[in-house]
């Protein structure tokens, strides 16, 4: 998407992967300003979050890169801009937020998870999770319309795009991606895309599962939320865009204080992991799932990853990156993380807009997760950095907010 109003050109460019990390984020922001002139800060790189995209490095444990498609990738999301920017033409605005109900549940919350029942009692149509307050239950709509045919639309919703998962290896956007399609389909020339919201411990009510009960998912969750994205289009009313205003920082959060002599010692204990008399790299090995060879091995590499950063004894800190587009009344509040739930409540009520966004993941990868799950030193807390090669963050959960209402303000 190419917004031009006045000398300023802002782009949104969005992506079916599950991240992007910050340097090839960078990249493409160069590439894309190069291509179509204006200034990298003004173009915003967002993601599906689909887990069944191409790797695109960033994440030990997550695959090998296709060399030729990472070095090409910049490039061609680059000639996307060019056309969006050679099909610019005068719109309107239409707004809406309608109820999006029955595709979301807590997985750090509600009873049972998501893989417990039946597969039959998640795609119910009545199915609804036992704590909806842990969810976003709002589906954000915000189109554009020329001559009176849909143009584009963004649409806006907290939920992991993960109907699709490790046990299968079919390519593509997920439901919310599939659910994009087929209002491209049901609207010639028009292009949709999805930003995914405070989605951190938000899953759908079908994943892990096997290929077929992932088909079934993927057909049933992809009508559901198709037809809800309609039902936003059809209650849009006109909206002024008076202003499109965008800002990009680097962030520092404070993270957990590990010395070297630590991340040694732990090293040297997962390194005995694959020295000891019987070894085996076979990733299923090991007990409890959560301590397999395989998430082993992730550990390591990510502890060596953070030895290797240190300077003296100060451990290493690399900045998120957070950024902010205003289109007239709509702001998106976007960061590098995926945003627990519960850290969307303060941004709302922090911003001075009429409707704010929270866009996760844009432009970076890791969790930002809340009080609750850096105490229980979990996976969002204590795995997931150490795959992404960083120290865990201390107070992520009360320092990120505060930095997306500051940045909600600098919008006005």
């Amino acid at each position: 998407m190419v917004v031009t109003q006045g000398r300023r050109r802002t782009v949104l460019i969005n992506l079916d992967l599950c991240f992007t990390p910050r340097l090839l984020a960078r990249r493409i922001r160069e590439f894309v300003a190069t291509r179509i002139g204006g200034r990298p800060e003004d173009v915003f790189v967002t993601v599906t979050h689909t887990h069944s995209g191409p790797t695109v490095g960033g994440l030990y444990g997550w695959g090998e890169t296709d060399a030729m498609y990472l070095e090409t990738l910049p490039a061609r999301i680059a000639e996307s801009a060019v056309k969006a920017l050679a099909a610019q033409t005068t719109v309107e605005w239409r707004y809406a937020e309608v109820p999006c109900e029955g595709i979301a549940i807590n997985r750090e919350t509600d009873k049972g998870g998501w893989m417990h029942d039946p597969i039959g009692v998640r795609l119910d149509p009545q199915w609804r999770p036992a704590r909806p307050q842990d969810t976003d239950p709002t589906l954000r709509v915000l189109a554009a319309y020329a001559g009176g045919k849909l143009f584009g639309v963004l649409h806006h919703f907290g939920c992991h795009a993960v109907v699709g998962s490790e046990q299968t290896f079919d390519v593509h956007g997920d439901f919310v991606g599939l659910a994009s399609r087929a209002i491209e389909r049901a609207h010639p020339g028009a292009t949709a895309i999805f930003l995914p919201g405070a989605i951190g411990d938000i899953n759908p009510p079908v994943v892990h599962r096997g290929p077929a009960e992932t088909r079934r998912g993927l057909r049933v969750l992809t009508q559901k939320y198709t037809a809800v994205i309609k039902r936003g289009l059809q209650a849009a009313q006109p909206m002024a865009v008076d202003r499109v205003v965008s800002r990009q920082h680097e962030v520092l959060f404070s993270r957990q204080p590990w010395t070297r002599a630590w991340v040694r010692r732990r090293i040297a204990q997962l390194e005995k992991i694959f020295a000891a008399p019987g070894v085996t790299d076979i990733t299923s090995v090991g007990v409890p799932p959560l301590q397999t060879n395989g998430l082993n091995m992730a550990r390591l590499e990510g502890l060596r990853a953070v030895l290797a950063g240190f300077k003296g004894a100060k451990g290493p800190n690399p900045p998120v990156a957070v950024q902010g587009l205003r289109l007239g009344p709509v702001a998106l509040l976007g960061v590098g993380l995926e945003v627990f739930h519960s850290l969307q409540a303060p941004v709302l009520q922090g911003s001075p807009h009429p409707h704010t966004w929270v866009v996760s993941l844009m432009g970076g990868a890791g969790y930002a997760p809340d009080k609750a799950a850096c105490a229980k030193k979990g996976y969002t807390d204590d795995l997931v950095p150490l795959i992404v090669g960083e120290r865990p963050y201390a107070k992520i959960y009360e320092e990120l907010p505060r930095e997306l209402v500051k940045l909600a303000r600098e919008l006005r």
